[in-house]
Formats: C-alpha cells, sequence, structure tokens
C-alpha cells in the first residue's frame, strides 16, 4: 500500500517534467514519508487501559484498579490492585456478650489487599469481544461475621484462568464482562470472634474459589 502511494506521488511529480535523477531520489523520500506516516498512526493506536470494577466496589467498597498495556494484536498484560480497610458495625468484644449492650452491635468485614498479574489472550483483537486470562496472585485477608462469629486472617498464594467479553461504547470506553476462579495455598490462624484475638486454630491449607467476577468500566487509550 505504501509503494503504491509512493507510484502515484512519483507519476503525479512526472507529469510536471521532474528529471529521472530527482524522480529516484523522491522516490526513497516518499516511501520514508510513508512509512514515518504509518509509524505514527501505529503510535496512535489504543494499547493501554484503566478500569474498575463494579462488583467489588459493591463487595463492602473494595477499592479496585486495574491497568493493562496490549503487547501484540492477541495478548495484554494487566495489574491489579484491590484493597478493602473497612470494619463494619463495630461491637464489643464477644466474651462481653453477657452486657445486655454487646449483643446489639455485631462486627464483620472483609478487609483485604490483593496484587495480582494477568495475561490475556483477544481471539479478535485486544481490548474488542471476547477474551481469555491467565493470572498469578496475593491476597492478604482479614474476614468474618457473615454467618458465625468466627474470624480467619491470613496469606493466600496462587494462580487463576478467567474469561469474557468486552463490549465497545465508544472510541474510549467499553464495558466488560466476566467471571474466573483461582487456586492455591494459604497461611491462616482463626480466632474466636470477629472484634478479639483469641486464636482458635492455625495452619496452611489448599484453596479453590470463585473470583474475578467482572463488570467494569474501562478507559482505553
Amino acid at each position: 500500500m505504501i509503494y503504491f502511494v509512493a507510484e502515484l506521488i512519483e507519476a503525479r511529480l512526472r507529469g510536471f517534467g521532474f528529471n529521472a535523477l530527482f524522480m529516484f531520489r523522491s522516490r526513497y523520500l516518499i516511501l520514508v514519508l510513508c512509512l514515518l506516516f504509518a509509524s505514527g498512526s501505529l503510535c496512535r493506536a489504543q494499547r493501554f487501559s484503566v478500569s474498575t470494577n463494579l462488583v467489588e466496589w459493591a463487595n463492602l467498597g473494595t477499592v479496585n484498579t486495574e491497568v493493562g498495556v496490549g503487547v501484540a494484536r492477541h495478548f495484554s498484560v494487566h495489574a491489579g490492585f484491590r484493597y478493602n480497610p473497612w470494619t463494619f458495625s463495630p461491637g464489643v468484644p464477644e466474651d462481653r456478650l453477657d452486657d445486655p449492650l454487646g449483643d446489639s452491635e455485631k462486627q464483620f468485614q472483609n478487609r483485604k489487599q490483593s496484587y495480582e498479574v494477568t495475561l490475556r489472550y483477544w481471539p479478535w483483537y485486544i481490548y474488542s469481544g471476547w477474551w481469555f486470562g491467565l493470572k498469578a496472585q496475593y491476597m492478604e485477608y482479614d474476614y468474618g461475621g457473615f454467618i458465625t462469629h468466627p474470624r480467619e486472617a491470613g496469606d493466600k498464594f496462587g494462580g487463576g484462568i478467567s474469561a469474557g467479553y468486552t463490549y465497545m461504547l465508544s472510541p474510549h470506553w467499553n464495558i466488560e464482562f466476566g467471571a474466573g476462579v483461582w487456586a492455591g495455598y494459604k497461611s491462616y490462624g482463626s480466632y474466636r470472634c470477629t472484634n478479639c484475638g483469641k486464636p482458635t486454630g492455625s495452619g496452611e491449607k489448599f484453596f479453590f474459589m470463585p473470583d474475578d467476577v467482572k463488570l467494569s468500566f474501562v478507559f482505553v487509550f
């Protein structure tokens, strides 16, 4: 295509009576200019993304963001971060539940900080259509008080897979749907109540759980 454009411009110049030496030099100058224009267009292609997941915000206000970069037509690399420092309905320690006021409030939390790196494969093109992900993840967590009073805190290390679909809303905005699972080992401690430090056990074991449930808004540039 670039060579065709150069030939077309050269033909127009020949029509104005330019000599052969000038035409020989002009052909390569035109080719270089066309290549520079094409490379400039590639540099302006949308290769980067920043997103946030509404599902995580609904998960007790978990702050989250993910940045991505396209490394090839079908592949992108993403780095994600999740952070939840919140504690809800803090009450008195459960060793004081005999207090008439002690049972009126129950503490629950899903505190965590999580870091992950994901490689995505896009069958069509990056940031468009279906995608499949493979990731490594670390999480420090502290949760309890949702169904029963005991609390668990510790660290998780593992990997996971995910899949989803990205729909383009505008030239710079996408909406993304997805889900996945991750598995690995966790080192944990368990406690008798959500707001006390009385241990009931500790250990290390394998875990397998759903993850990466996504309804995300994505800005691409």
